[in-house]
């Protein structure tokens, strides 16, 4: 089961976990660990675990030596991580991490470890996006409306209407916010945030499930299709790739995928901004300034069981693709150059589904 498939039967059947989420260890020292996160040089990794079991964990991986902590969170705290971890943000020296379906969203020190602070209220919480300081919105899987919150009081401050069921991924664009609205949906929103209202839709293709802004500042848009689930009440149709142009808030470029192909909804960029990265079957790459999609993969995944996730180095351009083998046991995470050079592997814990650069 893919990660995507897997958070839509969360939204279909909606279970509060919460309690996996029982407050323990309060003591100041964390756990004695092999080496100290150091920024430049450290990858977090967020894994899912198996959905309703709350065994969620976090692990931390240092680039320079190869070496990998598991379960950093519940070792420095006392208790779980929780029910499925969807994603991470570093923000102002802080971690935050959304875990669904326990409906809660940790600010964690990124050094020790250590719970900071903790922001509730929320229906199956998907990304966190900082508008400001004391300003930040949260996309949910179980609500439409967007929630904003007050970072530094950890406080829902108030929220978003935006016609959507569900809604997804953020990326700054001036002083507006682009969502994309992925489950059974065809839209990606404009958000003013000066009201904090939304000012336009538009229509990009079925289930648009990644955004990425480039240097240019244009919105890339990979929709899958639907490709996993024919039965879609949106439809189903071919993978496609659309670049809109966050200004005129239309699509100025649209590239389609070959029918069959296995678009999970991973897509990332390099630092720079200039290159385009997505799985499908391998890893694939392709400039902002292609004028179309790549003929073949910029490498395979030599014994991969179920490519998961992937990121891109900010320091080296090494590439990180996790595998999450058979979903139940504990998966692996690829190092790769740029030319598919395997680099090193660590394992890492069940489903390492999202990535965050210190």
């Amino acid at each position: 089961m893919g990660r995507k498939i897997l958070f839509f039967t969360s939204a279909v059947i909606f279970i509060a976990a919460v309690s996996a989420c029982t407050k323990g260890n309060d003591t100041d020292t964390a756990p004695d660990f092999s080496f100290v996160p150091k920024a430049g040089n450290t990858l977090f990794v967020a894994n899912e675990g198996t959905w309703n079991n709350g065994n969620g964990t976090l692990s931390v991986y240092d680039t320079m030596t190869g070496t990998v902590e598991n379960d950093v969170f519940f070792r420095a705290n006392g208790f779980k991580l929780g029910d499925t971890p969807q994603s991470m943000t570093l923000y102002d020296g802080t971690l935050w991490i959304t875990v669904n379906s326990s409906n809660i969203i940790f600010a964690v020190d990124p050094v020790t470890f250590k719970e900071k602070g903790r922001i509730t209220g929320t229906l199956s919480p998907r990304y966190i996006h900082f508008v400001s300081d004391d300003k930040a919105y949260v996309t949910q899987m179980s609500s439409g409306d967007i929630l904003v919150v007050n970072p530094q009081t950890y406080s829902v401050t108030g929220k978003i209407e935006t016609g959507a069921a569900s809604t997804e991924q953020m990326v700054q664009c001036g002083s507006d916010v682009m969502v994309n609205c992925w489950s059974s949906q065809k839209e990606i929103l404009k958000i003013d945030t000066g009201r904090d209202e939304v000012t336009g839709r538009l229509e990009v293709g079925i289930q648009p499930a990644a955004i990425q802004l480039d240097k240019d500042g244009m919105l890339w848009v990979l929709n899958d299709g639907s490709n996993a689930w024919p039965d879609n009440p949106a439809g189903s149709e071919t993978p496609s790739l659309k670049v809109v142009d966050p200004e005129t808030f239309t699509v100025e470029r649209s590239f389609l995928f070959d029918e069959g192909s296995s678009i999970n909804g991973v897509m990332t960029m390099n630092a720079a901004k200039d290159s385009l990265f997505f799985l499908n079957d391998g890893v694939w790459a392709m400039s902002i300034y292609d004028q179309a999609l790549p003929a073949e993969p910029l490498f395979k995944v030599d014994g991969a069981m179920a490519l998961f996730d992937m990121t891109v180095s900010p320091e080296n351009s090494e590439i990180y693709v996790s595998d999450a083998l058979d979903y139940q046991q504990n998966g692996i995470v690829c190092r790769y150059s740029m030319d598919g050079e395997l680099r090193g592997t660590f394992t890492a814990g069940i489903n390492p589904g999202s990535f965050c650069w210190y």
